[in-house]
């Protein structure tokens, strides 16, 4: 299983598509029917390679997160957020968010989607309440 960041290929372009509409794609394995998160190319359950892509219903909860800081003015300052989140149908995922969200493991999230440095839709976190 590749830990890699998703970047589009053509494997990948559906994920990205969808991504511009605002929707969650994750896979789906045909063999045992178990979820796994967008960067995978086989079952991490079976090791099948019949994988398909499906829409996520876009829930689930921070595992856990870091916050990068940038330096400005002899001072560092959280820049953003990076988290993985457990969806709710199981695989997790990586996504972005604002450094001023307070996080915690468990907190209830959705993704949404917004364009990064003008380029392709990544995931970004929405808290919940």
């Amino acid at each position: 299983m590749s830990l890699l960041p998703l970047q589009r290929d053509t494997w990948s372009a559906a994920f990205f598509d969808a991504a511009a509409r605002g929707q969650l794609l994750i896979l789906r394995c045909g063999a045992c029917q178990q979820f796994s998160a967008p960067q995978v190319r086989h079952c991490a359950f079976c090791s099948s390679g019949e994988l398909e892509w499906v829409r996520s219903i876009g829930r689930g909860e921070i595992v856990t997160w870091t916050v990068p800081h940038r330096r400005e003015n002899g001072t560092t300052e959280p820049a953003y957020v990076v988290a993985i989140v457990q969806l709710d149908e199981g695989p997790w995922i990586h996504a972005h968010g604002s450094s001023d969200v307070a996080l915690r493991a468990g907190r209830p999230v959705s993704i949404t989607f917004a364009p990064v440095d003008g380029g392709e839709f990544l995931p970004v976190l929405a808290v919940s309440a």
